[in-house]
This record gives C-alpha cells, structure tokens and sequence, in this order.
C-alpha cells in the first residue's frame, strides 16, 4: 500500500480541495491495495459511506515503460517460439496496451459501472446492487462510489450462512451478462 501522505497527495491534486473539504472521515489505511490503486473507506461530509479508489502516483509511467518492453520484444517473438504461431504476439501487446490505458482512466470505470446498472436495471434484475459512483468526485485518477457491505463470490459458505441462495447469484449474473 502507498503511505498515507502519498494518497492524500493524489486525492487533494485531483479534486483541487482538501481531504478534510470533502470527507468527514477519511481511513488511512486502506481496505485494499492492488496494482493500479487501492481502496480507502471513507464518509462524505453528508455522511454519506463511500470508498474511495486512489490510482498510484506512479502507475501511468510504469505501464508505459512495461508496454514500451513488451512492444520491442513482441516482434523477435514471432516464428521464434511455437505458441506465437498461434497467436500474434504484437497485436496481443497492442490490444493489452489498449486495455491497460483504459484502465488507467477511473472516468471510463465509472461510466461501465453506470452502463451496468443500467442493464441490470432494464432486466429488472435486482440480485445484483452495482455502487454509484459520485460524478463530481471522480475523475481520472480518483474514483468515489458508494460503500456497502456484502459478500465476495468465493465466500460461497458466507452466503448460504446469510440465506442467499447462491444459484440463483448466478442465475441473475448470467442473465445480466448476456
């Protein structure tokens, strides 16, 4: 996980205002911490409960140089090892490339998670609750969305112990994701 001042850096250069002018409460250690960012609880002013998703200061550089990498290595690849016959390998590094960098903009998530919602929404399926995202406290590096508590997918036991019935978890995912 980045230090605290690191992720107050962030989040105060990329909604141009203080932490303490925005949240209530902010948590300084992080729920969860991965690659790309890491995940902070924290209250609105309002008090609303909200997570705040904090892109690392460093990340934007690092997958830049990563993908420099792999597009100089990608074409020796090619009729050079067996599985490149299959695949091609600099197109794979293109299209990795192209992920990544979407990735790397909490905007872009934001509106999949709306665009979801409302699919599941049209589908009248209410098995799945996606978190709304706080538009004005979002932006390419920051991401606030709306907190709730619940259960991971492999917390199969949790579930069954909460009454849920797990089938139909996926019954309603499946019919979501078609």
């Amino acid at each position: 996980a980045e230090p605290f001042e690191t992720v107050r850096q962030v989040v105060e250069s990329e909604l141009g205002r203080t932490i303490e002018s925005v949240f209530a409460t902010f948590d300084r250690t992080p729920i969860a911490a991965a690659s790309i960012a890491q995940v902070h609880g924290a209250t609105l002013l309002d008090g609303t409960p909200v997570v705040v998703k904090v892109q690392r200061p460093t990340i934007r550089s690092q997958v830049h140089r990563d993908l420099q990498v792999m597009a100089t290595i990608a074409p020796l690849l090619v009729g050079r090892i067996p599985i490149a016959a299959l695949a091609n390998p600099p197109a794979l590094v293109e299209l990795f490339a192209e992920t990544i960098c979407e990735e790397l903009d909490f905007r872009l998530e934001a509106e999949n998670m709306i665009d979801l919602a409302t699919v599941f929404a049209e589908l009248n399926q209410r098995g799945y609750v996606i978190p709304r995202p706080h538009p004005e406290l979002v932006t390419r590096r920051i991401l606030v969305m709306e907190r709730f508590d619940g259960f991971g997918f492999d917390d199969v036991d949790g579930m069954k112990a909460a009454g849920i019935d797990t089938q139909e978890v996926i019954r309603v995912g499946m019919r979501g994701f078609t």
